[in-house]
């Protein structure tokens, strides 16, 4: 079957392309979208279709100027062609030849010389592929013949805007839920904030002690869970880590050997391998400001490839080796776990890295970004220390910290028990498995992104194992209750990277046209205004859209994504001042 898509759909999809590419659309945007089409043309891999095509956006999103897929629902079938759009979305028509249909081999013309895009050794290299898809038994080829119909996966939740996305799943946590929610009240932040801070505390502390597998006889993988916390400044994050981390700082303080050295926050990369080997083979990196450890020393230039690969490695349980001119380490049992809280911009900057996402350091990682309350946090008298609740938290929390290390008198590292899968955990999860195995599949929701999709069920292995051990400090055998919670959390965090990774500005630029919409947004509606002066923008707006010549490339920018339009009329503003370059903001 062909898929048909629109200019409208395909210039929303380049909000993905990796910023480290300068020549594609989602960087400086040197490529239009145009100018991309015409590239595949000439590849005859699409053409121009003359039947209008309509592109579905949700209304609150077509308000913004945004467009987005719609979300599937989970309990049902959904069948490629577009069905007519349900009540509250807007369909917008787009003439030919802004539309353009995705070519197969059997419907090339007549008269198409392969050889003038393709070698010899590519020409027999796609037909192997296109004759492997024709087979009955392909899985492509089995869709067609069934009037391409594709199951989504249950569990796993397709992209969608962050307006849109569910509240985070705090009941997943068991009997940890309740203080989660007393925290949050105190502190003033929501759930979310202390759910995934709570959850890179419980990684540090169980990694030291189990591992976790689907297999019935193998090692297993750590239970480390490395979690990135993306919130800006005034959110109240040390204030939620110290609440979280104060019993287990009690408990370490009280012991005299090596995990005092546990809890590490400002490293470089020698100072962590050397401590990992020669100090406390089981560390917490806790990174309070994100800024300081991306921009600091550790992940300088020169040292960022060398942070990445230790890290990569530890988070699979491999040894650490270290050799120089007069030694050699070769260490094994070693554990280290991250917690990174970062401000939006330095989050764009480490996730924008091509070698960041190629080494697997960002696929390594967890991802959440809370919703504020700033503006809505009025006083409250919650003292945590009387709370029975909290008080009991405590207790359990500094009772795992101070459980005694098994540490090999060989190897310096520490020995783990591997806790394994019941049968109703196995079966939960292995459903799981298989359906993010066929969203990140070509054609899949998540194919964008399969190199973080395809590590993600066991993430969700690694959570199950966490919230087992919080039940039961002796577990073996992970329930099938604490898999589906586990789901329930993964699933969560699964929308949150893909929301990221989707929708989050690519790169500065990006981040700085978005800040100017919104200003453009708010003062039209402050000001009753249709479009806003550009002159107004670059004297009186935010500091990035200055001098005029940004101001000109940000509107530029958002121009191309239909985020805004020159607004012919002139208008009044500003004690009868009249202005005839202005901008207006779609959908206001």
């Amino acid at each position: 079957m062909k898929k048909k898509t629109s200019m409208k759909e395909v210039s929303s999809a380049s909000n993905i392309q990796a910023p480290d590419s300068p020549q594609e659309i989602g960087v400086k945007r040197k490529l239009s979208v145009r100018e991309l089409m015409a590239k595949l043309r000439a590849n005859r891999e699409c053409r121009e279709i003359e039947e209008p095509v309509d592109v579905h956006i949700e209304a609150d999103e077509a308000e913004a100027g945004e467009e987005s897929a719609q979300p599937y629902d989970h309990d049902e079938e959904q069948v490629i062609e577009d069905e007519d759009a349900d009540d509250g979305e807007h369909n917008f028509t787009e003439d030919a030849p802004l539309s353009y249909e995705i070519d197969s081999a059997s419907d090339l013309d007549d008269d198409y010389d392969p050889e003038t895009w393709m070698t010899s050794d590519e020409m027999e290299a796609q037909a192997n592929i296109l004759s492997e898809n024709n087979s009955p038994s392909h899985p492509r080829r089995v869709a067609e013949d069934s009037e391409a119909v594709i199951t989504k996966p249950a569990n796993v939740t397709a992209h969608q805007p962050r307006n849109q996305r569910r509240q985070y799943p705090v009941d997943a946590f068991g009997t940890f839920a309740p203080v989660i929610k007393l925290i949050a009240t105190a502190v003033q932040v929501d759930v979310e904030l202390v759910g995934s801070s709570l959850l890179g505390v419980f990684s540090a502390l169980a990694q030291c002690f189990i591992n976790v597998s689907s297999r019935a006889s193998d090692h297993g993988c750590p239970v480390t869970v490395n979690m990135l916390v993306i919130a800006p400044s005034g959110e109240r994050k040390s204030s939620t880590i110290d609440k979280l981390i104060n019993p287990v700082y009690a408990a370490i303080n009280r012991i005299k050997d090596e995990r005092r050295s546990m809890i590490v926050q400002d490293v470089t990369v020698d100072g962590l391998i050397v401590g990992l080997i020669m100090r406390c083979p089981a560390q917490f990196l806790l990174a309070l400001e994100g800024a300081s450890l991306l921009g600091g020393h550790a992940m300088s230039r020169d040292n960022v490839s060398r942070f990445l690969g230790n890290v990569a490695s530890l988070f699979s349980g491999e040894p650490l080796t270290r050799t120089r001119v007069d030694e050699h380490h070769y260490a094994q049992g070693r554990r280290l776990s991250v917690l990174l809280f970062t401000q939006p911009i330095v989050a764009m900057d480490f996730l924008s890295s091509e070698l960041v996402m190629q080494q697997g350091m960002g696929n390594r990682f967890l991802y959440s970004q809370p919703p504020s309350l700033l503006g809505t946090r009025t006083h409250v008298d919650v003292e945590l220390d009387d709370e029975p609740v909290y008080q009991q938290f405590c207790a359990k929390i500094g009772a795992l910290a101070s459980l005694p290390w098994k540490i090999d008198s060989e190897t310096g590292g520490i020995n783990t028990r591997t806790v394994r899968m019941s049968s109703g955990a196995k079966a939960a999860w292995v459903q799981f498995y298989n359906k993010l195995e066929m969203a990140a599949g070509p054609g899949g929701d998540f194919a964008s992104h399969s190199g973080y999709v395809a590590r993600f069920a066991e993430q969700v292995m690694r959570i199950a194992a966490l919230l087992a051990i919080l039940d039961d400090m002796n577990v073996q055998h992970i329930s099938e209750d604490a898999m589906l919670r586990a789901i329930d959390l993964g699933d969560y965090y699964l929308g949150t990277a893909m929301n990221i990774f989707n929708v989050a500005p690519a790169n500065k630029d990006e981040a700085a046209a978005k800040t100017l919409l919104d200003s453009m947004r708010n003062k039209c509606v402050e000001l009753g205004l249709k479009a806003i002066p550009v002159r107004t923008m670059y004297k009186n707006g935010p500091r990035c859209a200055r001098p005029i010549k940004r101001t000109k490339e940000l509107l530029a920018i958002l121009e191309a994504r239909g985020e805004v339009s020159e607004y012919k009329q002139a208008i009044v503003y500003d004690d009868n001042k009249r202005s005839s370059d202005n901008y207006a903001v779609t959908g206001l």
